[in-house]
C-alpha cells in the first residue's frame, strides 16, 4: 500500500470488498473510484455520487439490501447462494483514505449544501493493492465522528449477531475490538488521515464517472 510504484492522481481504481467465504461464490461489492493521492503514507480515493457500482445479494431476492434481512440470514456462515447485483453510489460522493499498514480507512462525507459533515471509521481487513483493484474486507463495526469531536460507535448489534450467528467467533470479534481502538488511538494522536485539511477537499472537476464494473 505505501510502496511504490504509486498511483497517479486520477486513475481509476476498483475498490472490492470480499467476505470470508468469497471462493464459495465469487460474488463482491465493487466500487470504482479516482485516485487522489498515493505515496508512503498510504491511498486516498474519491467514490463519486452516481458511480455505477456492484453488490453481492442474495440469489433470487437480488432486489433486497442485505442490510434489510434479518441477523440470522444475513450473518449466517452457510448463506453462500449470492449473485452479482448493479446500482449506484448515492450521495454527494465520499472520500477514502487508506492509512498504509493499518486496518481501517477514513471516510469523508458532506451534505448536500457542501458542508463537511462526518469522518466515518471503517474498521477493515488489512488492504492489498494488485493490479487496478484495492481488496479488503469489512468488519462490521464501524465509528463516526462528528465535526465537534463527538464519538459514536455503529453496528455493534451486527457484529454480535455475526458471532451469535456463527459468522464469526470470539477470537475475532476480539480482534475487530482492538482495531477499534488503534483507530481513535490514531485520530486522538493526530493521525494525517484525520487531518482537517482534507474536509476541505474538492473533486477535480474534469473528473468523469467510471464505467460499470465488469462482471
Amino acid at each position: 500500500m505505501g510502496q511504490a510504484p504509486f498511483l497517479s492522481r486520477g486513475s481509476l481504481l476498483n475498490w472490492r470488498f470480499r467476505r470470508h467465504d468469497f471462493e464459495a461464490h465469487g460474488t463482491e461489492v465493487v466500487q470504482p473510484v479516482r485516485v487522489v493521492q498515493h505515496d508512503e503514507r498510504g491511498l486516498v480515493v474519491w467514490l463519486a455520487g452516481g458511480t455505477p457500482t456492484v453488490d453481492s445479494r442474495f440469489a433470487g431476492r437480488e432486489d433486497v439490501n442485505l442490510h434489510d434481512l434479518g441477523y440470522a440470514e444475513r450473518f449466517s456462515p452457510s448463506a453462500t447462494d449470492r449473485v452479482s447485483y448493479r446500482r449506484h453510489w448515492h450521495g454527494t460522493g465520499v472520500l477514502r483514505i487508506v492509512p498504509a499498514g493499518m486496518p481501517f480507512s477514513v471516510w469523508l462525507f458532506w451534505a448536500g449544501t457542501g458542508e463537511f459533515r462526518s469522518w466515518y471509521i471503517n474498521l477493515e481487513h488489512p488492504h492489498t493493492l494488485a493490479g487496478d483493484s484495492l481488496f479488503t474486507a469489512d468488519h462490521v463495526l464501524d465509528i463516526l465522528v462528528r465535526p465537534d469531536g463527538t464519538v459514536e460507535e455503529k453496528d455493534r448489534d451486527e457484529l454480535e449477531a455475526a458471532v451469535r450467528f456463527g459468522q464469526w467467533d470470539d477470537g475475532i470479534a476480539a480482534a475487530i475490538e482492538a482495531e477499534k481502538r488503534l483507530a481513535l488511538d490514531q485520530m486522538r494522536s493526530g493521525h494525517w488521515a484525520f487531518d482537517r485539511d482534507w474536509t476541505l477537499f474538492q473533486p477535480d472537476p474534469s473528473w468523469t464517472l467510471p464505467p460499470a464494473p465488469k462482471l
